[in-house]
C-alpha cells in the first residue's frame, strides 16, 4: 500500500565554518557525542530559526542584516531521527524535499543518498532499500553556494562588485538574495519546504499538468491532462490512467505501459461551449476541476488541478506608423495590461504566508491592476499567489529566473540543470489560467546588445539557453501559454529596447537622467508594451519609524543609508546627494538638506506619485498603440527609505498608491499636450460603451475656470477616444505659470474621473494658499476650494482605511469620497501648495 511519513517538525541544527576551522563533516557522523544541537523548526529559513532563538535580530530593522552576514558564510547541518515500519522498507521509497536552499548533501543511516543544488525545484532522492525497521537517522548539510563558487569565473559572466563575492550566475536560486538596488544582500539557507518519505508498490505519479486549448472561435476547447510518472523498477508496468472534469462529469481513461525511468502520458477531453476564464473587468473567472488518476499495482494516486479555458496570443501585426503592435489578446479580445512588477515579498522568501499573498493581490486589485509581471531575479510564483490571481482575474507575465548578467550556459552541467528546472516549473504552474506569458529572462538580451556582454570572454554563453532550449521546453510543456524570448526584446534583429516593436523597459527618465527624474519626458514615449519603468520615492513616516532607530531618523544616517536605494543616493557627480534628492530639488526648488526628514518624506513621495501618474496617463491615452502601463515595482522585499513601490514591506499604502489607483480606473480621463493643442482623452477599459458628461477647460491657480466646455460623450468600448481640444494659445495668454488645463468625467451628476495638466514645473507655478472646506454628510466627505489645491493628503502614514488620498481640488469643483463614522473628523495633514513648494 502507498504511504507517507511527514518529516516536518523539530530537527537538530548546528553550524561549522569549514575545513581548517571546524570541518562540517564532523557533524554528519552517525554517532555524535557531546554535541547539543539547536532546536530548529522545519520548514523554516535558518535566519528565522536563529531569530526565534535570540541569536540574531530582525534583519529588516536598522543595521541588523549586516550583523547577520555570518550566517551565509557557514555550513549548516540538520539532523533528525524517525521510525519506519518494516513494510515501508520493502517498498519503492522516495525522500522528497520541496525546497532546499541551496547546495545540499543528504545522508540516511550513514550512507550518502544524494546531492542537490537548485532551490527553484524540489529534491527527490531514491532511498529504496536504505530504510531500517525502527529508528533511522537523516542528516542534511547545506551551504549558500559561495564556497563552491569561489573558484568559478565571475567577471567573465559580467559579475560586478558584490556579485564577484556571491558569483550568483552559477547559483540556481533566487538571484535577488545576492543584493539588488532595492534589496539588501541576505543569502537564504535552510530546509525551506516540506520534507517527507513516500513509498509505493509500483510507479509514482510525480507531476500532473493540466491546461486547456480553446478553438479559435472559442466554441470548444480541448482539456489536456498530462501525467509524469516515475517507475523505479526494472520492468514495464501496466496501469490505467484516468482524467475527469468534475463540473461536466466527463471522464476518459486509457491503458498505459509505464517503462522503467521517467515517462509522460496524456489524455484529452473536449468541452463544448466552454465557460471562459477572463481577466478582471472582462468577464467571469470560471475554472474547471480536473482529477488525474493513476491506477497501478493495486494503488490509486490522484492529483487535482483547477484550470481555466482562455485563449492567449501576442498580436504583433504591423503598426501603421512604425514597427509592430504588441498586444496581449485573451479570448480574441485585446487587453490593456495595467499593473506593476512583482518581486519576492520578503528577504526570507519562503516565509511569505498564503494570507500575505492574498493581501498583496487584494491591494493590487483595489489599485485597479489587471497584470503582475513576475520579475526574473526572484522565485517561481507560489501556488497561493497564482490561486489569488486566478480567482481575481489578474494576468501574470512570468520571467524565468535569470536577470541582469551573463549565465554559464556553456557549461553542460549548468545547462542540464536549467532544462530540468524549466520543465518542472512549466508543468507545475500549467493549470493556472492567470499565467499567460512565459518570458526567458530579465534584461539579459539587453545586456547582450548594449551592456558590454560581448566585450570580454565569455561572449553570449547563454544564447542557446534563451533562444533555443528554454523556448522549446516551455512551448512543449504548455502550448496554451505564450512565450517571449527576453524582456525587453525586439524581433527582427532590432535593439531590444526599441520603442516601436516588442516590449520595453523605459528607464530613460529615472535611471539614465543624471540630475533627477524628469518624468514629464514620459509624455513623449511611444513604447508598444512598457513592461518596467518607474519613479522612486520615500516610504511613509510610519514605516521609517518602524525600521529606523530613533536616533537614526535623519537624512543619510547610517541606517537610512543602509536601507536606501543606490539609484536614490548616488549621482553622476561624486559627492552629490543623489538622484532622488535631485528630483525633489528639480521639481520643487527645495534643498533636501534644509528639510526635516518627515517633510522630505512627504515631498519625495508626492514626486513619485506625480511621476507614476505621468507614466500611466501617457500610455493609457495611446491605447492600443501602446498596450500596457506596467511600472517598476509593485511590492517591497524589505523596508526601504526610498523605493520604487506603491505598497511597502509592511503593507502600508505609499502616497502614490491612490494616485496610481485613480490612473488605472477602468474609465479615466486624461489631459495631454499635443503640439499647439491640449487634447482630452476618454479611456474606457471595459467591454461596453460608456456614456456620461465631460467638463474641461483651463483653470487659474488662484481660482476660476476659463474656456470651459461641457458636453455629453460616449466612450467606445475598450478604447481611447479624443473627447475635446483646447487651443494652447489661449492657455499661454492666461500665463502657464498661473494656470493649468483640466478635465472631469461625470455620470448622473457624480464625478467619475478628473485630471489636470501643467507645463511649468511645480517650483515655477504661482500657487496660492487654498482655503479648503470639509464637510461630512451621510457617510460622504466633500472637499472644495476656490483656489487650486495640490496633493491633498488625509493620511501621510498609509494606515487609515481611506477610499482615496493624495488628490487635487480643482477650483470650485467639489471632490467627494466615502467617510465612515469610524474614521473620525477629517483633516488635511499635508498639502503640496504648503509643504512641497512656497506659495506666492
Amino acid at each position: 500500500m502507498p504511504g507517507k511519513i511527514v518529516l516536518n517538525g523539530t530537527w537538530g541544527l548546528t553550524w561549522a565554518e569549514g575545513p581548517g576551522l571546524v570541518n562540517p563533516d564532523h557533524y554528519t557522523a552517525v554517532a555524535l557525542r557531546g554535541r547539543k544541537m539547536l532546536e530548529a523548526a522545519v520548514p523554516a529559513p535558518v535566519h528565522k530559526i536563529l531569530m526565534n532563538l535570540g541569536l540574531i535580530d530582525d534583519p529588516n530593522v536598522g543595521l541588523n542584516s549586516l550583523k547577520a552576514r555570518w550566517v551565509e558564510e557557514q555550513f549548516w547541518i540538520y539532523r533528525r531521527t524517525f521510525t519506519c515500519s518494516e513494510e515501508a522498507g520493502r517498498q519503492n521509497v522516495w525522500l522528497v524535499f520541496d525546497k532546499l536552499e541551496f547546495e545540499a548533501v543528504v545522508w540516511l543511516n550513514g550512507q550518502e543518498v544524494g546531492r542537490h543544488a537548485n532551490a527553484n525545484r524540489p529534491a527527490c532522492f531514491d532511498v529504496t532499500g536504505k530504510l531500517q525497521a525502527g529508528e533511522n537517522l537523516l542528516i542534511v548539510k547545506l551551504s549558500t553556494g559561495i564556497h563552491s563558487a569561489a573558484d568559478k569565473p565571475g567577471s567573465e559572466y559580467h559579475c560586478h562588485l558584490i556579485d564577484l563575492l556571491t558569483k550568483r550566475p552559477w547559483h540556481r536560486k533566487p538571484q535577488y538574495q545576492g543584493g539588488w538596488d532595492w534589496n539588501a544582500r541576505l543569502m537564504n539557507i535552510g530546509i525551506l519546504g516540506d520534507v517527507r518519505l513516500e513509498w509505493h508498490a509500483g510507479p509514482c505519479l510525480e507531476q500532473a499538468a493540466v491546461f486547456a486549448m480553446p478553438a479559435p472561435d472559442l466554441r470548444s476547447a480541448k482539456v489536456h491532462a498530462r501525467a509524469f510518472i516515475v517507475n523505479r523498477g526494472t520492468a514495464e508496468i501496466e496501469a490505467t490512467l484516468r482524467a475527469r472534469i468534475r463540473e461536466t462529469g466527463q471522464e476518459v481513461s486509457a491503458q498505459v505501459r509505464i517503462a522503467p525511468g521517467e515517462s509522460s502520458h496524456e489524455l484529452t477531453m473536449t468541452l463544448a461551449e466552454p465557460r471562459l476564464w477572463w481577466p478582471i473587468g472582462h468577464g467571469e473567472q470560471f475554472r474547471y476541476t480536473v482529477d488525474v488518476e493513476l491506477d497501478a499495482c493495486g494503488e490509486t494516486q490522484v492529483m487535482t488541478r483547477k484550470t481555466g479555458v482562455r485563449r492567449v496570443e501576442i498580436d504583433q501585426s504591423p503598426h501603421p506608423e512604425e514597427g509592430q503592435y504588441f498586444i496581449i489578446r485573451i479570448n480574441n479580445r485585446p487587453i490593456f495590461c495595467k499593473g506593476g512588477n512583482w518581486v519576492p515579498a520578503d528577504l526570507l522568501y519562503s516565509s511569505v504566508t498564503p494570507q500575505r499573498y492574498r493581501d498583496l493581490v487584494r491591494l493590487a486589485v483595489e489599485a485597479n491592476f489587471n497584470t503582475l509581471r513576475i520579475w526574473g531575479g526572484g522565485c517561481f510564483a507560489d501556488h497561493a499567489l497564482c490561486e489569488a490571481c486566478d480567482e481575481a482575474g489578474v494576468l501574470i507575465w512570468h520571467d524565468f529566473l535569470f536577470a541582469c548578467c551573463k549565465y554559464p550556459g556553456d557549461h553542460p552541467e549548468f545547462a542540464a540543470e536549467v532544462r530540468r528546472e524549466v520543465a518542472w516549473a512549466v508543468r507545475d504552474l500549467a493549470h493556472h489560467p492567470c499565467l499567460v506569458v512565459w518570458c526567458g529572462n530579465n534584461e539579459v538580451e539587453w545586456g547582450d546588445w548594449g551592456w558590454g556582454y560581448d566585450s570580454k570572454p565569455r561572449t553570449h554563453p547563454h544564447y542557446a539557453l534563451f533562444h533555443h532550449e528554454i523556448p522549446r521546453i516551455a512551448i512543449r510543456e504548455n502550448p496554451a501559454t505564450a512565450y517571449w524570448i527576453s524582456s525587453p526584446f525586439s524581433p527582427d534583429y532590432k535593439e531590444p529596447n526599441d520603442p516601436t516593436i516588442g516590449d520595453q523597459h523605459p528607464w530613460g527618465v529615472s535611471i539614465l537622467e543624471p540630475h533627477g527624474a524628469d518624468f514629464w519626458k514620459y509624455r513623449r514615449y511611444v513604447d508598444r508594451f512598457p513592461n518596467e519603468g518607474g519613479v522612486i520615492g520615500m516610504s511613509s513616516p510610519a514605516t521609517l519609524r518602524q525600521f529606523l532607530s530613533e536616533d537614526q531618523r535623519y537624512l543619510l544616517s547610517p541606517e537610512w543609508d543602509h536601507h536606501d536605494n543606490p539609484f536614490a543616493c548616488t549621482a553622476p557627480t561624486p559627492g552629490d546627494l543623489g538622484r532622488a534628492y535631485a528630483t525633489v530639488e528639480m521639481w520643487t526648488g527645495r534643498n533636501p538638506e534644509q528639510m526635516d526628514w518627515e517633510d522630505y518624506a512627504y515631498v519625495s513621495a508626492l514626486m513619485q506619485a506625480e511621476g507614476l501618474q505621468e507614466y500611466i496617463a501617457n500610455y493609457r491615452r495611446r491605447m492600443f498603440s501602446s498596450s500596457s502601463a506596467i511600472f517598476w515595482m509593485y511590492n517591497d522585499s524589505w523596508p526601504v527609505t526610498h523605493g520604487w513601490t506603491i505598497v511597502d514591506y509592511y503593507l502600508r499604502k505609499k502616497l502614490a498608491y491612490h494616485p496610481v489607483r485613480r490612473a488605472f480606473q477602468p474609465v479615466r480621463v486624461v489631459v495631454a499636450e499635443d503640439e499647439d493643442l491640449v487634447r482630452v482623452f476618454g479611456v474606457n477599459d471595459t467591454p461596453a460603451e460608456w456614456s456620461g458628461e465631460v467638463r474641461c477647460g483651463l483653470f487659474k491657480l488662484a481660482g476660476g475656470l476659463e474656456s470651459e466646455q461641457r458636453k455629453s460623450v460616449t466612450l467606445a468600448a475598450n478604447a481611447s477616444t479624443v473627447l475635446a481640444e483646447i487651443e494652447k494659445a489661449k492657455w499661454q495668454q492666461m500665463g502657464t505659470a498661473a494656470s493649468g488645463a483640466f478635465a472631469v468625467l461625470s455620470k448622473d451628476g457624480r464625478m467619475v474621473s478628473q485630471h489636470r495638466l501643467f507645463i511649468e514645473r511645480f517650483k515655477d507655478l504661482k500657487f496660492v494658499e487654498p482655503k479648503i472646506d470639509l464637510s461630512v454628510k451621510n457617510g460622504v466627505l466633500t472637499l472644495s476650494s476656490k483656489a487650486f489645491a495640490w496633493g491633498v493628503c488625509l493620511d501621510v502614514d498609509g494606515e487609515a482605511p481611506l477610499a482615496d488620498n493624495c488628490f487635487d481640488l480643482l477650483p470650485g469643483i467639489p471632490y467627494t469620497l466615502p467617510w465612515p463614522s469610524g474614521l473620525g473628523a477629517p483633516r488635511v495633514v499635508r498639502l503640496g501648495n504648503r509643504d512641497a513648494v512656497k506659495t506666492r
